[in-house]
């Protein structure tokens, strides 16, 4: 009876993991749909029924069961987040950064090879933090304590370091007003009452809608799509570098609680003289992947979850959420959701490659640009819309004037910053 249940509960988590990479698959291509609301939604139905040490449904089912639908949706999600963001413009993320190198691509006709470049640095980025995970655990929750309380001069410092990069006072002026412009319109948005989800117009603006309407302006024009792209490892020490820079970030989220995977990837980029394109996606990829992963090993550490999602994962676990053993089964559904989630995004590439093969470059356009200001309209009301406007206008600047448009993430570090001086 005893091996019939532990037979019963193996098929139970085995199928709540894949459950879960199937919601991440809607949650990432739905920005609207967000991980934290159906994480909660699903910790709700599911606590009544969970009963330990019972072999009832309830006990089988377990709160492990719900914790691995949770992990397992939330890994597949950052992997999936990249379809909109690079074929469409469109996120509500830090993902939101893809947007650029990936629109980037896809009008050289390498679209698909961009959505495979993150996949593959999302894979990287959970097996690197896997394989490294016992010395993370040791490192993260002394460091925390040693370290606390400057997290708005390490933020300050990795803005300075890009405006010093400059080339010239020019760039340096033009870098310096796209900071404070995003930077005074994010504490005005934040500032905001009774606004609901504020980053999906913020976002969707600066990033989504400007670099649509820039391409409008240059009258670009899909080119032919490669389908059957290939990546060529040409520089394995270069992929170890990034994957190193990456994991580096990564891990400083879970020491400084406001480092978000936006402003690991801007400390990232500062290792790197100059980042293709290509490069920059992979190591988004890494970032996005790895401070998912690092939510779950400061939840382990010190009872400090550094992500909605991973929190309520933690609530669920109680107790449980300190245990080593658990905590080698919830990386190893980390693993298993990574692998399901890079073949399910492979494949799911010619399908957004049809959609925007089939539809004219200008009326696809205003296709997404219609479809993202209903979207607000519907999720954020009428004051979103005006947000969205703002951060449209606001995102143009970089564009126009061709400076770094990774300085609009200015917009989460200043309230930050502010926050913590």
């Amino acid at each position: 009876m005893r091996n019939l249940e532990s037979l019963i509960s193996f098929f139970i988590y085995i199928l709540a993991a894949f459950a879960g990479v199937l919601a991440g698959i809607f949650t990432g291509i739905l920005p609207g749909l967000h991980i934290n609301l159906v994480a909660v939604v699903v910790a709700a139905v599911f606590s009544g029924s969970v009963i330990s040490g019972n072999s009832t449904v309830g006990g089988v089912i377990g709160s492990f069961a719900v914790a691995t639908f949770i992990l397992a949706m939330s890994i597949s999600h950052v992997f999936h987040e990249f379809l909109p963001s690079v074929f469409l413009g469109f996120s509500e993320s830090d993902a939101a950064l893809a947007v650029l190198p990936g629109h980037r691509l896809l009008l050289r006709g390498q679209g698909r090879k961009a959505v495979m470049l993150a996949a593959f640095g999302c894979l990287t980025g959970v097996l690197a933090l896997v394989l490294l995970s016992p010395v993370l655990v040791l490192a993260i929750k002394p460091i925390f304590n040693a370290t606390n309380g400057y997290v708005w001069l390490i933020l300050a410092a990795v803005a300075a370091f890009h405006l010093l990069r400059s080339k010239n006072v020019k760039s340096a002026a033009a870098k310096a007003l796209t900071f404070s412009l995003s930077g005074a319109f994010g504490v005005a948005v934040f500032s905001l009452p009774g606004i609901n989800q504020p980053l999906l117009p913020m976002f969707s603006g600066l990033f989504g809608i400007s670099s649509l309407i820039g391409g409008l302006l240059n009258r670009s024009a899909f080119p032919l799509q490669q389908k059957n792209s290939v990546i060529k490892i040409k520089k394995p020490l270069k992929i170890a570098k990034l994957a190193a820079v990456g994991l580096f970030s990564s891990s400083l989220m879970g020491i400084f609680p406001a480092l978000g995977p936006a402003q690991a990837a801007m400390l990232g980029t500062s290792a790197f003289r100059k980042v293709r394109a290509s490069a920059y996606i992979f190591l988004l990829g890494i970032i996005a992947s790895a401070s998912m992963l690092i939510a779950v090993l400061t939840l382990y550490s010190f009872g400090k979850a550094r992500n909605g999602s991973i929190a309520v994962m933690g609530s669920m676990l109680g107790a449980d959420a300190y245990s080593t053993s658990l905590l080698f089964m919830l990386l190893m559904v980390a693993v298993i959701a990574a692998a399901a989630s890079c073949i399910s995004v492979i494949f799911m590439t010619r399908f957004f490659l049809l959609l925007i093969t089939r539809v004219n470059y200008s009326v696809l356009s205003w296709l997404v640009i219609i479809f993202i200001a209903g979207f607000v309209a519907a999720i954020s009301g009428p004051i979103g819309l005006l947000v969205l406007a703002a951060a449209t206008a606001i995102g143009m600047f970089p564009v126009l004037t061709k400076s770094s448009r990774q300085l609009l993430m200015g917009c989460l570090m200043v309230p930050v910053i502010g926050y913590y001086i």
